[in-house]
């Protein structure tokens, strides 16, 4: 009889571990493609990519597509890749749409909820209208304004229609059931040196 319950218990013992591992080692592989994606970045814009490069899984032409976002409201700063895979999303933003021009497209991205406050798009909800959406290619800077903020079907896709210069920011609410829309309406292009 002890020896059924001694076996029993290490067999629910190794199931909990590997059920805990499993997310655990995940997280870790996405935090740390991630953080290869900003070391990429600012090489790139440091060096240009001439320098050191062995260590580096992104090539010049995937890194000059790629945008960096920022919402200061709620503290975002992240790089925006240009196809929207899994494997992209788990790493980082992802334009829903590629090839856009943001001087005259809606630029559409998608990206997860995500559990930790300082990962995706966690905080997305917490825009409120009338603050500030920054997109940064390598050479100019767009401004946007939040106009609008919504809560959509998962199939309601027109959210992504092209209607001009403006910017659509997408993620899940906590139920997974539903989507988190902030629309922002471009109001500035700045040149950067």
């Amino acid at each position: 009889m002890i020896n059924k319950r001694l076996i029993f218990g290490i067999i629910f013992i190794a199931v909990g571990v590997i059920c805990i591992s499993v997310p655990l080692t995940y997280d870790w592989y996405t935090t740390h493609k991630n953080q290869e994606l900003v070391d990429a970045m600012n090489l790139l814009k440091r060096d240009g990519l001439d320098g050191d490069q062995k260590e580096l899984n992104w090539s010049r032409e995937e890194l000059e597509s790629v945008y960096h976002l920022e919402i200061p409201s709620i503290k975002l700063e992240q790089f925006v890749l240009p196809e929207t895979t899994e494997e992209n999303l788990a790493i980082s933003l992802t334009q829903i749409k590629s090839d856009q021009n943001p001087e005259l497209d809606n630029i559409s991205i998608a990206g997860h909820r995500g559990y930790r406050s300082d990962r995706h798009f966690s905080q997305l909800p917490n825009v409120r209208e009338g603050e500030e959406i920054l997109l940064e290619t390598d050479d100019k800077r767009f401004v946007y304004k939040v106009s609008t903020i919504m809560i959509v079907e998962a199939t309601q896709v027109d959210v992504l229609d092209n209607n001009g210069p403006e910017i659509t920011l997408i993620t899940c609410t906590i139920s997974g059931e539903e989507r988190v829309v902030v629309k922002g309406t471009l109001v500035e292009v700045q040149e950067l040196l």
